[in-house]
């Protein structure tokens, strides 16, 4: 599955490390006519019936203030906005919008949402266990045909509406479209593919055009589908025979814990992962992180790591994933890690769902990380941004600590250069930016 952009319900503020002004609505809408007239033969092709595609599209545009939508006017004509981002030296992988949660890790995390979101999961389940206990079956039952902890699917459900109590506000069909025709250059192929998907959806009669609310990427329903994973993977989970992913929790459930089954999520192993420890100093560090690096509990037990087996089959090998590096939590996890990763290609987002499936099956008070993520203060001084951690990964790559292309994200690849520029220089790696490395590395003041 192609990565995707998911909005969770949470969302906040946007970044984007280009600017560039709006063109002219005029141009755009030449462009727009010129791209749904190309469109329509490969969507039709795909079974969309003509009549439905020139009933959708008589009356829409393209939504140009969405985020990582440059509408600058004609077909294949280069928005404006990465002109500008080509004029600072910066590859086109780190095009790209994101929230700012994403960029410092611990700003993900918030306990209160996460305490509030386990508890109305264990609401639910309860009212559902009390009633007639129909739902709880269902829901047991979706749990034995895919293998995937009914916990986990309902951590996604909360993170991604709130248990369908956040409304999208977005048109899939609109958004998808409009990534098509004007999106960032590496996204295009993936949302044209995409927006005949959902332009199918319509005109099999799965969902009207109003109701298929979505995020600003697309995904729809109550736990955030993809059109292609609705059509591949559609589940009548509730037995009314409909896939009502909209309205019908025991649907989106059914479906989402499907798209996992395909993903791979393995019903032997059990569980995502649990919080370990590294050692202070010696031993197993940071820059040993990512599936590559797989070892047996026993064998990370020999360099130093504790806890980590919450939930464990045996003695099944695991990987270290540190989303903040060593200054945060780090978890021992298994391949369900990864899978949780394809949803929503991110260590926080996997992380934060494994964690929230942990606590609304643990109704104490101390369900927590054991350990504290960093927060920003003299001694966490880096500006997290996409445009200053494209430059740091450039600078790591030029001096051979990374070999991973440029995105402007905080992710593994990145942790481990930055761990290795460490440990090049004699110190115990954190695997953490700090504004001195930023200087080092780049040669320039963020």
């Amino acid at each position: 599955m192609m990565a995707r952009l998911r909005i969770a319900a949470t969302a906040y503020a946007m970044i984007f490390i280009g600017g560039g002004t709006a063109p002219a609505q005029d141009a755009a809408a030449v462009g727009w006519r010129e791209f749904i007239a190309a469109l329509k033969p490969e969507a039709t092709a795909a079974g969309v019936r003509p009549q439905i595609y020139d009933a959708i599209f008589a009356g829409m545009g393209p939504n140009c203030k969405q985020p990582a939508v440059y509408c600058s006017g004609r077909v294949g004509e280069p928005p404006a906005a990465h002109a500008a981002l080509r004029a600072k030296g910066l590859p086109e992988t780190c095009f790209k919008v994101t929230q700012k949660e994403f960029l410092r890790p611990g700003e993900y995390f918030d306990a209160a949402m996460m305490a509030r979101l386990a508890a109305h999961a264990r609401e639910l389940i309860a009212g559902w266990r009390a009633g007639d206990g129909s739902d709880w079956r269902r829901l047991m039952k979706i749990e034995a045909d895919s293998g995937v902890d009914h916990r986990i699917l309902m951590a996604l459900w909360g993170r991604e509406t709130d248990f369908g109590r956040f409304r999208l506000q977005h048109n899939a069909v609109q958004s998808l479209a409009s990534m098509a025709f004007a999106g960032a250059p590496a996204r295009k192929a993936w949302a044209r593919t995409q927006t005949i998907a959902a332009l199918r959806m319509v005109s099999e009669g799965h969902v009207s055009l109003a109701d298929m609310k979505s995020s600003y990427a697309g995904a729809t329903g109550l736990t955030q589908l993809l059109p292609t994973e609705y059509l591949e993977r559609g589940v009548d989970g509730d037995g009314d025979g409909r896939v009502d992913v909209w309205r019908s929790a025991m649907d989106a459930l059914a479906t989402t814990a499907n798209v996992l089954k395909a993903e791979g999520w393995s019903r032997e192993q059990r569980t995502w992962g649990a919080e370990a420890r590294l050692p202070e100093k010696g031993g197993a560090d940071c820059t040993l992180e990512g599936p590559a690096r797989r070892r047996t509990l026993a064998e990370w037990r020999s360099l130093g790591v504790t806890g980590g087996e919450a939930g464990r089959k045996g003695d099944s090998p695991a990987y270290i994933v540190a989303p903040a590096g060593a200054r945060g939590p780090v978890f021992l996890a298994t391949d369900n890690f990864e899978v949780l990763r394809r949803y929503n290609t991110s260590d926080v987002y996997a992380a934060f769902i494994g964690e929230l499936a942990q606590r609304i099956g643990c109704a104490k008070a101390d369900c927590g990380f054991r350990r504290a993520w960093p927060k920003k203060g003299p001694d966490d001084d880096f500006a997290f941004s996409v445009e200053n951690l494209c430059r740091l990964q450039i600078g790591l790559q030029k001096r051979g600590f990374s070999t991973v292309p440029p995105d402007g994200l905080f992710g593994r690849g990145t942790r481990i250069g930055i761990g290795l520029y460490q440990k090049s220089r004699g110190e115990q790696p954190d695997c953490y930016p700090t504004q001195a490395i930023y200087e080092a590395v780049t040669g320039r003041a963020p």
